[in-house]
């Protein structure tokens, strides 16, 4: 989790602080910062009403455990005003995703130190670089993010550090103070204007769930990201935004990265009743220095008609495209569990996979040669269908 802290201070507190900033000394990159008080606790306002209404619309809608604070709800399910598809981004998400995107802007702003510290923090000013750009989602679609890097010599410093500015969006009609995340896929979480910024930092756009406007981060829009400061004569920096493009990214015609959103069945509706059970999980913490696995049950036939089941396992790095599995087959078993020590389990083949979409799955398999009689044999290569997906892991 990001380091963080909620601007939750006085109006007679702020003001004495307010006054305290013009006489504090300490290394600045514009003139001594005067904090623009009345827009920070305008912000604020408007932040925390956003929030209590998508506090009230989870709790109306029946979402579980829905409270202030919390960055998830009891029940898991599908938030529908959540502005991007839920398997377009995982966490945590990496510094540097804007040098995926041809269209990304920036700019650099200078960012207040926090006001109620005290000290050459309470004068501090810093310049730090602010991307805006998109990441690549499945359907045709995109998430859009920012990014604010410190300095590589200031990163980590908890004595002297800049505070997020307050980032606001027009589009249409629409013009408010966004709710902007460390993490993505939850409910509430967001950060506000004066938090502080102890590491570079990437945020995912958000909409408040259940909120009265909705922004459409994929559309053309114009943020502005205000500094508070009014000392400084470059306070607002605006970056417009064009409408996201698919055919301008490369990775938007590539397959998805495997992730536990591919789990479920999968069928092809040509011949109903085969079909495959596709689980991806963790490895971390076994020791393993391969991060994930994919596990995969065919369940098919012999040439006999006669129901055969083919399993396996495989290991890959998350990010990776394609997975390979080893499948293999049982014999000399019996009906629930009622059989001796002879049964044999032996290597089938190969099975390799990658999912061009979330509800495709595009496989190759091969067997082993030298497999005995009787013992299904054959290759190719299919495009089969997603016919369930896991709750809480709705693929988009």
């Amino acid at each position: 989790m990001k380091y963080s802290t909620i601007f939750s201070r006085s109006i007679a507190a702020a003001a004495l602080v307010a006054a305290a900033l013009a006489q504090a000394a300490g290394a600045s990159a514009v003139a001594t910062p005067r904090l623009d008080l009345a827009r920070a606790q305008q912000v604020r306002a408007q932040m925390q009403a956003q929030a209590s209404q998508a506090i009230a619309s989870a709790q109306k809608s029946g979402v579980a455990g829905a409270k202030p604070g919390g960055t998830k709800p009891a029940e898991l399910f599908a938030n529908p005003d959540r502005a991007y598809p839920p398997s377009c981004l995982n966490s945590p998400m990496p510094l540097g995703m804007w040098q995926n995107d041809p269209n990304a802007l920036s700019a650099q702003v200078n960012l207040l130190g926090d006001p109620y510290a005290g000290g050459s923090e309470a004068s501090y000013v810093e310049q730090d670089t602010v991307y805006l750009f998109r990441v690549v989602c499945t359907s045709g679609l995109s998430a859009t993010l920012m990014e604010i890097d410190r300095p590589t010599a200031n990163e980590g410093n908890t004595s002297l550090y800049p505070t997020l500015p307050a980032i606001s969006v027009q589009q249409g009609s629409n013009n408010f103070y966004i709710r902007f995340a460390n993490d993505p896929n939850t409910f509430f979480s967001t950060n506000y204007a004066l938090n502080p910024l102890i590491n570079s930092d990437v945020f995912v756009l958000e909409n408040f769930y259940g909120g009265s406007a909705q922004i459409a981060y994929g559309d053309a829009l114009s943020l502005t990201v205000d500094t508070l400061n009014r000392s400084d004569p470059n306070r607002y920096t605006t970056f417009n935004l064009a409408t996201y493009n698919p055919a301008q990214y490369t990775q938007a015609s590539q397959a998805l990265p495997i992730s536990g959103y591919m789990t479920g069945n999968w069928y092809d509706a040509n011949h109903s009743g085969e079909g495959i059970q596709v689980e991806v999980g963790e490895l971390q913490g076994s020791g393993s220095t391969v991060p994930r696995y994919i596990v995969v049950a065919w369940y098919t036939y012999d040439s006999s008609g006669v129901p055969y089941w083919l399993f396996g396992s495989g290991t890959f790095n998350a990010g990776d495209t394609s997975a390979q599995v080893t499948l293999g087959y049982s014999s000399g078993g019996g009906f629930a569990g009622n059989f001796g020590p002879s049964v044999t389990q032996a290597v089938w083949g190969t099975f390799n996979v990658q999912f061009p979409d979330c509800n495709t799955m595009q496989f190759s398999y091969q067997s082993a040669p030298g497999l005995p009689a009787g013992v299904p044999t054959g290759g190719g290569a299919k495009i089969w269908k997603r016919l369930t997906q896991i709750n809480g892991l709705t693929c988009q």
